[in-house]
């Protein structure tokens, strides 16, 4: 019936008032999971658990502090869950379910709605506690920090990104807000008409708008989302060309952290493969733009068939007509997510030796001590990781980041 701990389980019966008749954990979330709760009288609640593992808590990014926004935001015009309750323990964080799907927003009707709802957004005044808090340490030192003391080892591509952030790092905004932190496509709820939620308040800080607005460039690669300079037009306030870029590349580097320290996705191998890989190239190529180089793209050759090759076929068919259909939710997720595994070992069998052989040249051509050449190098790099990860990444494949 539910998969949740007891404890946890008694908790939410408690905060709701009544027996919990079904449980099940949904996709998404690195180390915070998420459950769709279903009381006995048929109401739905969202729950977000922390598995334990979370840095982000380390740092002040728990469950208590995003409790707080929920709680904040109640009376705003700003469409959110409604809060019901923190276990506790601090570990889970329960709220009123939201009807809505986190879709594409690259209907102009829904991008708009969206955008006003930004506007909302940033119409309001931090909450006093989080605004002494966040602009006393800054948004990058918090991130640097958590690199610092989580990241099980450094990443080369990280420090040459958190370099070029402390040399472009602009200054104070015009205005404070309250910034989601991860805002656009993908974390945003609508039922095909209008936007019934904005989710995932765990990152929300005081800080630049701009912040925000960047956020919604680097997340409309993974989710459609309209024109974006269509839809930076219906933003109340001016759009900073420079800032936006300045944090393109801070979400991008905060992207890399995260990852680092979390791991994989929830446990989810496929899937924080995928999203390293597509990061790396934007990160690396960003990085090149902002020291005005121009770098070579790597060669890839053309993968050719091996005595494998029909083998991962066979595992690939087996996986897509039989085993993803007898799943659902959660299971299937990670069903699809092994498929994305098998497509990657597929093209290592194929092409992995000439890649690592191209890329013990570039390590012996380039002086990864120039900034300018490291990034050249991360460039092609990223490039050649990205023709392995490429059949398991469909239409993310070569995917751009809006430029400004």
């Amino acid at each position: 019936m539910s998969g949740l701990e007891p404890e946890l389980l008694k908790w939410v019966e408690e905060c709701c008032g009544q027996a919990v008749a079904d449980a099940s954990r949904i996709p998404g979330g690195a180390s915070r999971q998420a459950w769709v709760v279903t009381l006995e009288d048929g109401v739905r609640r969202f729950l977000r658990m922390d598995a334990g593992t979370s840095a982000l808590s380390a740092v002040g990014y728990d469950l208590d502090r995003e409790a707080g926004v929920y709680r904040w935001l109640t009376d705003k015009p700003v469409r959110a869950a409604g809060f019901c309750g923190i276990s506790p323990d601090g570990r889970a964080l329960l709220l009123d379910f939201v009807e809505g799907a986190p879709d594409p927003l690259d209907d102009p009707a829904l991008a708009r709605d969206f955008m006003e709802q930004v506007n909302a957004l940033h119409a309001l005044a931090p909450p006093d506690d989080l605004a002494r808090d966040d602009l006393s340490q800054g948004e990058m030192k918090l991130w640097t920090r958590l690199y610092r003391e989580h990241c099980p080892e450094p990443d080369p591509l990280i420090d040459l990104g958190l370099r070029r952030l402390a040399e472009m790092a602009p200054g104070p905004p015009e205005r404070v807000v309250l910034v989601h932190g991860d805002l656009g496509p993908g974390n945003v709820l609508h039922d095909g008409r209008r936007v019934t939620g904005l989710c995932d308040w765990e990152l929300a800080h005081a800080g630049d708008p701009m912040e925000d607005l960047a956020w919604i460039t680097v997340r409309a690669m993974l989710t459609p989302f309209a024109d974006i300079d269509t839809a930076f037009g219906w933003y109340d306030g001016p759009v900073h060309a420079e800032r936006v870029r300045y944090w393109q590349l801070a979400c991008q580097v905060r992207n890399l952290i995260g990852l680092g320290v979390a791991g994989s996705a929830g446990g989810d191998l496929g899937m924080g493969m995928l999203f390293s890989t597509l990061h790396r190239r934007v990160t690396a190529e960003l990085v090149c733009e902002a020291l005005g180089v121009e770098c070579e793209p790597a060669d890839i050759p053309e993968p050719p068939d091996t005595e494998s090759s029909g083998v991962y076929a066979a595992v690939l068919d087996d996986l897509r007509t039989v085993v993803v259909p007898a799943l659902d939710g959660y299971a299937s997720a990670r069903a699809k997510s092994v498929a994305r595994l098998i497509r990657y070992l597929d093209m290592v069998d194929r092409i992995g030796p000439m890649l690592a052989e191209q890329d013990k040249g570039d390590r012996e051509r380039f002086d990864m001590g120039d900034d300018a050449e490291a990034a050249c190098y991360w460039v092609r790099a990223a490039q050649r990781q990205e023709a392995l990860m490429g059949p398991a990444m469909g239409r993310l494949a070569g995917t751009r980041l809006t430029r400004f």
